[in-house]
């Protein structure tokens, strides 16, 4: 994270600017994309509890390392999963967020349907993703690392329209610390 903060940008600010537009929320939420644990960390430090699911457990193992860290691990579960195929109930959390995940799908489709699903009616969708400030502060990052960013075809845009037309409610959008946040809910009695 210093590499970044170095450079003007506060990941751990951004994950909570990111959960402060999701309002209140009720019940556990699912972070989906475990990352390195900010936007877990985020909700945790909020008091709510939280599952993560990834397909990857080294991600899942730096993101527990940072939570412990954080002393937030008692609201804080780790589950290794595909976000397209989860293992959970229709209706099981009161909130659904996603940060910087889209831009590494080649279909979010599924992951998109399953976060409907598995959100209760009342429940928050929180999706949030890169500007076009941060894409390019993150490519800057990976090339001086010798590395590169992937970026795919799924867009927010995109998340907004499949997930409006699906029947939930746009409820606000916001753009700060180089990030974009669209939050939906998911209308009672859906």
């Amino acid at each position: 994270m210093a590499i970044y903060r170095a450079r003007g940008h506060d990941r751990l600010a951004a994950a909570r600017f990111v959960v402060d537009q999701a309002g209140p929320v009720s019940g556990c939420v699912l972070d989906v994309g475990t990352g390195k644990g900010l936007l877990v960390m985020a909700f945790a430090r909020r008091g709510l509890d939280v599952v993560s699911v990834d397909v990857s457990p080294d991600q899942q193992r730096m993101a527990a390392l940072n939570v412990e860290h954080e002393q937030v691990a008692s609201r804080v579960r780790f589950v290794r999963a595909d976000a397209g195929r989860l293992g959970f109930r229709d209706a099981t959390f009161g909130g659904v967020a996603m940060m910087d995940i889209l831009h590494h799908l080649e279909d979010a489709a599924p992951i998109l349907a399953e976060a409907i699903r598995v959100l209760r009616p009342g429940g928050t969708l929180l999706v949030a993703e890169f500007t076009r400030e941060g894409f390019e502060l993150v490519d800057r990052v990976h090339r001086e690392e010798g590395r590169v960013h992937p970026v795919g075809p799924v867009t927010l845009s995109w998340a907004d329209a499949f997930l409006c037309s699906r029947g939930l409610t746009r409820r606000a959008s916001a753009q700060a610390h180089e990030h974009a946040v669209v939050v939906f809910e998911r209308p009672r009695g859906s």
